[in-house]
């Protein structure tokens, strides 16, 4: 479990012989399986999860259908809302849904509340998490204020394309949809459009990127102008 939680939380490396004790007497090693709820709005955090592969998309729903990602939990990560929620000790605020088999540290809750107040390690530590998941959160609350939809659609594209490293982003035009909290027929006529302008080029379950540099400027142009 160590050299584990090493490689994923690098924070751990500097991390005392009693805390690696603590660690390895309370917490919990768990599998989830890709199509799994890790949680559901409502539910009680009894754990505190630390991710050391796989990717959980941490999403609101509304009662049109509509969803919208907050943000994803992937390995080297933990999940912001369920500190909240333990913290506080108020119901899980989100929907948690798991889009890649996880493999997962728990750390009860009880654990993790001693562990905020005994240990500065892993005070800083959820701190920096905070920090990212707010800084998260107001990139989020900004495009949807600021930007139109073909905009963070190429948004979207070009940060998939910069993640993969690859030209061709396997996704569908409702993964997109639920992704930025739009409805799937508007995702499609976007994409079409830029499809005419030779920007990307539609497959069935996937779309590949033809023109990046272009669909960046096309991401951006709307904050420009906002900025002029």
């Amino acid at each position: 479990m160590r050299s584990q939680l090493k490689r994923a939380f690098p924070f751990l490396r500097n991390a005392n012989e009693k805390i690696w004790q603590e660690i390895e007497e309370f917490a919990i090693p768990k599998k989830f399986r890709k199509g799994e709820f890790f949680a559901l709005e409502g539910d009680t955090c009894h754990y505190f999860p630390m991710i050391l592969s796989g990717s959980i998309r941490v999403y609101k729903g509304g009662d049109t259908g509509k969803e919208i990602t907050l943000y994803r939990i992937q390995a080297g990560e933990c999940c912001i809302l369920s500190a909240f929620c333990i913290m506080s000790q108020t119901p899980f605020s989100a929907n948690a849904y798991v889009d890649e088999d996880v493999s997962a540290i728990l750390i009860p809750a009880p654990v993790f509340r001693d562990w905020i107040h005994r240990h500065e390690i892993w005070r800083n530590f959820v701190f920096k998490v905070l920090f990212r998941f707010i800084n998260e959160i107001i990139w989020k609350i900004e495009s949807l204020a600021f930007q139109r939809v073909d905009e963070r659609i190429a948004s979207f594209l070009v940060n998939e394309f910069l993640r993969e490293h690859k030209s061709v982003i396997q996704t569908t035009h409702s993964d997109i949809a639920r992704e930025l909290g739009t409805a799937r027929e508007v995702v499609s006529r976007v994409l079409k459009g830029f499809e005419r302008e030779k920007l990307i080029q539609l497959a069935r379950g996937k779309i590949i990127i033809l023109n990046h540099w272009d669909l960046r400027r096309h991401s951006h142009s709307r904050m420009l102008q906002l900025a002029n």
